[in-house]
């Protein structure tokens, strides 16, 4: 072969592989993995192992970095396909904070709602994005608490959509809506404990409950002590979250008074401090501090989205000419506690009323009802205002009572179930006995001495409790039995037996079961 030919042959081959590259080239799409090689001339790769393409055509050692490790993502299920994912109600955990202010983000029941200014960071206490816990709080007052405050259907939907609405605009609303949520959660996990059922262990501490309640707390003092027909709805709503708060820690031992045993209540009767710490009258005031809201704005929320709280179908004038008791027979398959409240509810009251008519107050007790040494007379005129405000709350007693009663005798049904009466309690208002309460005999639980005088209110107290015992809801269940039981260690320390003798029904009606048992 001569050098022409053969230089024929070398620019041949070269013109060959050029084009071989130039067509390896086109083929190429976007290479992320390549060799350092390419990488480093800028180069596609075809990204061939052990050696690319383009370094084995030019003769040169080929080098990969370490693979990566794809990340994994979960898959898509169909709801999120089509848009319908239920996290959108809730804003996005890693979306900025306004302000650092978490429960500015929160928007319940999707609200799609501009931020208002209460949110702002100048009045907040938070810091950074929004908290697991609060979501943990709302999920759950809207999945349970919202649904379990009332039988009523329309007052159910206040419940789960009108006050979560005031509370999304509402800084204040919104902390006790958390709490009210909160306890509820508490209470359950609790419940589930002690029967052995299966409860949720992943559950928010109580100190975050209760500095949701003392931040609710301090804004409904704010808003209360200037309410005007512009906020009367929201200072409502805030007294409903505040009063079932109130009902469910009384059965949380960590938020009542550690004062249990019979040696500790005694010497808490010389103390009148501790005797209240240990009843807690606190709820009685907060119940009755509701009823005056409403008076005040009675003509704004009679016409409001609340009005539905505050309007119930049978007064005290539907049940004032029915009878006093009802058959045995119609209560057949109501629980034993309301059977057996029915056979001696009655009898209870008339025994009470007869001791209190024979009273004859001993010299103590005289000296005791003035709180200071005085004379007769004005021990004795003492001793009248007790007794009268004693006579008032059971002329209450008899009434709440008649409506327990005539609730049973007038149910639908000839054999009432259990839920049908518990709807007719909610419409009988069977719970307003604090606001009828006469304000003397809220006096007389608050007495300097524990007496004789003293342990026939704590004994009408006790008959009172005995009514919040026949509903059936989460915030009231096991909340008033604790109070009863905290009475009898009260009044056995008077080692008064015809006292001890009155407490002996409410006893027997509070240890049955409250619901039926198939």
């Amino acid at each position: 072969m001569d050098e022409h030919t053969a230089n024929s042959v070398v620019s041949d081959n070269a013109a060959d592989n050029q084009r071989l590259l130039k067509r390896h080239r086109a083929r190429h799409t976007k290479s992320r993995d390549g060799c350092y090689p390419c990488k480093s001339r800028r180069v596609k790769c075809d990204e061939l192992k052990p050696a690319c393409g383009t370094c084995s055509s030019r003769g040169e050692p080929c080098s990969y970095p370490r693979p990566r490790i794809p990340s994994k993502k979960p898959p898509r299920s169909r709801r999120e396909e089509t848009g319908n994912d239920d996290r959108s109600l809730l804003p996005d955990s890693s979306a900025p904070s306004d302000g650092g202010s978490p429960l500015g983000l929160i928007q319940p029941l999707g609200i799609n709602a501009t931020l208002p200014a209460v949110f702002s960071s100048q009045s907040n206490h938070w810091h950074g994005a929004l908290a697991m816990n609060d979501l943990k709080l709302l999920q759950f007052f809207h999945l349970y608490t919202a649904k379990q405050m009332s039988l009523h259907p329309r007052r159910a939907m206040v419940w789960q959509r009108i006050i979560p609405e005031f509370g999304s605009k509402n800084q204040y609303l919104m902390h006790l809506l958390l709490a009210l949520g909160g306890i509820h959660m508490i209470t359950q996990q609790a419940e589930a404990n002690r029967t052995g059922g299966f409860g949720d262990s992943d559950t928010v501490d109580l100190p975050i409950i209760v500095e949701h309640h003392q931040r609710g707390l301090k804004g409904f003092r704010e808003e209360v002590s200037c309410i005007s027909p512009s906020n009367a709805e929201l200072v409502f709503t805030g007294s409903l979250l505040l009063v079932g708060f109130a009902f469910a820690s009384l059965k949380i031992q960590e938020l009542n008074s550690p004062t249990e045993t019979p040696e500790e209540m005694n010497s808490a009767t010389e103390n009148p401090s501790s005797i209240n710490d240990v009843l807690h009258l606190n709820w009685l005031y907060l119940n009755r501090g509701i009823s005056s809201i409403v008076n005040d704005q009675w003509h704004v929320l009679k016409a409001s989205r609340l009005r539905q709280m505050v309007v119930f179908s049978h007064g005290d004038e539907f049940w004032k000419d029915l009878p006093f008791n009802a058959p045995s027979s119609r209560l057949s398959h109501c629980s034993p506690r309301l059977f057996k409240f029915a056979e001696g509810a009655s009898q209870a009251v008339a025994n009470i009323k007869a001791s209190l008519n024979a009273l004859e107050p001993t010299e103590d007790d005289l000296s005791s009802c003035s709180g200071t040494p005085t004379s007769q007379p004005s021990a004795s005129m003492t001793q009248d205002w007790v007794v009268d405000a004693q006579s008032g709350a059971l002329d209450i007693l008899d009434t709440v009572y008649s409506r327990i009663l005539s609730v049973l005798r007038c149910a639908a049904t000839e054999k009432p179930a259990d839920m049908e009466i518990q709807l007719d309690f909610e419409e009988a208002a069977i719970l307003s006995w604090p606001v009828l309460l006469p304000s003397p005999f809220l006096a007389s639980l608050e007495r300097s001495k524990h007496n004789c005088l003293h342990g026939h209110s704590l004994v009408i107290l006790a008959h009172f409790y005995l009514v919040n015992t026949l509903v059936d809801t989460w915030f009231l269940r096991g909340s008033f039995e604790s109070g009863i039981l905290k009475i009898n260690a009260l009044i056995s320390t008077l080692n008064e037996s015809q006292l001890s003798t009155f407490m002996l029904w409410p006893n027997e009606v509070m240890n049955l079961p409250q619901t039926c048992t198939p």
